[in-house]
């Protein structure tokens, strides 16, 4: 896929993410999004086992791995689905998906710019503060858009 048919997908999906920042903004329950629902319908961990098909001690267990993030998702979504919930599982970039690529080229077009001003300068012809700058985002833009193989390395 070339660089606009990239760009356009995470532009969309950096539509669609933002749409649930707000959301995952809130934070985590105390105790977890299972016992919080749980106690919140009244539920016993007896009655939350019967509707999963498990026994009382593994919803305490699972509760308990939901705190320390060692639950398993396949856990989390049989137990949402026995309380009649969807279970969402999402990951929400701090900044959007387009500057986080934005962000690597420039970390690789810094590193191309030192050797380049090393090179001019040995030869005596360094470029200016402002020449830098344009130079700069000129390789900021090629390297998007060429998205060499090692862009994450």
């Amino acid at each position: 896929m070339d660089y606009w048919g990239r760009k356009i997908i995470r532009e969309q999906l950096d539509k669609r993410l933002n749409a649930i920042k707000n959301v995952t903004m809130s934070s985590i329950p105390t105790h977890g999004w299972i016992k919080s629902i749980r106690e919140a319908l009244d539920m016993s961990t007896a009655q939350l086992g019967k509707k999963v098909g498990i026994d009382q001690s593994r919803i305490s267990r699972i509760e308990n791995a939901e705190i320390t993030g060692e639950v398993k998702l396949s856990s989390l979504m049989k137990i949402a689905e026995s309380m009649d919930m969807q279970f969402i599982y999402a990951f929400v970039p701090r900044q959007s998906l387009e500057d986080i690529v934005q962000e690597q080229a420039r970390k690789i077009a810094l590193e191309r710019m030192k050797r380049l001003n090393n090179t001019m300068r040995l030869e005596e012809q360094e470029l200016s503060e402002e020449q830098k700058k344009k130079v700069l985002e000129d390789m900021v833009q090629k390297i998007m858009i060429d998205e060499p193989k090692d862009f994450w390395n």
